[in-house]
């Protein structure tokens, strides 16, 4: 109550039904150039455009009412805010990908694990960046609320086994199943590790326990293939995390059928979306111009 009643801005930008568009033209009070809402409205879609104009910058104070559930910013960034500059639009997504990311402890945990996977599968597929010599799958367990998506261990292994054609090749599986006797379908087809495996190596016991959930995301993301569980957010940050490491999209894949080839093509989202991510947030954003569609 106390912001509500001290800032001078309360946006009413929701996620649901809009977004939110930064344009130099509109910003100086002049109207965006046909390329420019083209553009604006390609990335929208049907949502409702709100221009950026000057008027929004001179509050001292504005208040997201995170509170309010309509006003919930309960997306990605770069499906809601769009720069018609592709050298601006570029420069936010590089700024979120080189300086909003997990603490170093958590990556020196995480690779730590990287490598021991690599050394103990004797890698020779590794990446120019450091990637692969093993696979990895995301498995969501728990409390996911979209049933048809959680499906039993022996369907994983059938609608993925294609992608794992050395019987050698070591899975690492990120999950929140305990019980980790649920994965032996699996395991009767390739030698699987988990997290715990690596509790000493890594000396997890002195990492906060919360830190957990984002090593493993670091690890999955190294993968040669990673396959994901649909509809799961942490899924989609570990495909967001390889776009950044430069892995190709079509070696990220998902365990549910009709969805399991969903980032092999670029999908232009023009509306409200949260439970996966697409390459419209990582791809071609260190060159300063509108990135190529069909290099992802």
């Amino acid at each position: 109550e106390f912001l509500e009643s001290s800032a001078g801005f309360l946006p009413s930008f929701r996620a649901v039904d809009g977004c939110v568009v930064f344009d130099e033209n509109k910003f100086a009070s002049f109207d965006p150039s046909p390329q420019s809402h083209a553009a604006a409205r390609e990335l929208c879609g049907e949502r409702e455009i709100t221009y950026w104009t000057s008027e929004y910058n001179d509050p001292v104070l504005m208040h997201m009412r995170a509170d309010h559930k309509e006003y919930r910013m309960l997306t990605h960034f770069y499906s809601i805010l769009f720069f018609t500059n592709p050298i601006i639009d570029n420069y936010v997504k590089r700024f979120v990908r080189d300086f909003l990311h997990y603490h170093d402890s958590i990556f020196c945990a995480a690779g730590k694990i990287v490598k021991a996977l690599q050394t103990e599968a004797d890698a020779k597929t590794i990446d120019s960046e450091g990637g692969g010599g093993y696979s990895a799958l995301h498995v969501r367990r728990g409390d996911l609320q979209f049933k048809k998506v959680k499906i039993p261990a022996d369907m994983w292994w059938n609608n993925t086994r294609e992608l794992f054609p050395n019987k050698n090749e070591i899975l690492y599986i990120a999950t929140d199943e305990r019980n980790q006797s649920w994965f032996d379908p699996i395991a009767m087809h390739r030698p699987i590790r988990f997290l715990d495996d690596y509790w000493e190596l890594a000396n997890l016991s002195s990492v906060d326990p919360n830190y957990m959930g984002m090593i493993d995301t670091i690890v999955a993301s190294r993968g040669r293939v990673f396959v994901g569980t649909w509809f799961s957010t942490f899924s989609g940050y570990i495909n967001r995390m390889r776009g950044y490491h430069g892995s190709s999209m079509h070696n990220s894949w998902y365990s549910y059928m009709p969805r399991k080839t969903a980032l092999h093509e670029w999908e232009t989202v023009d509306h409200y979306v949260y439970a996966y991510e697409f390459p419209t947030g990582w791809a071609g954003i260190d060159a300063n111009v509108t990135p190529n569609k069909t290099i992802f």
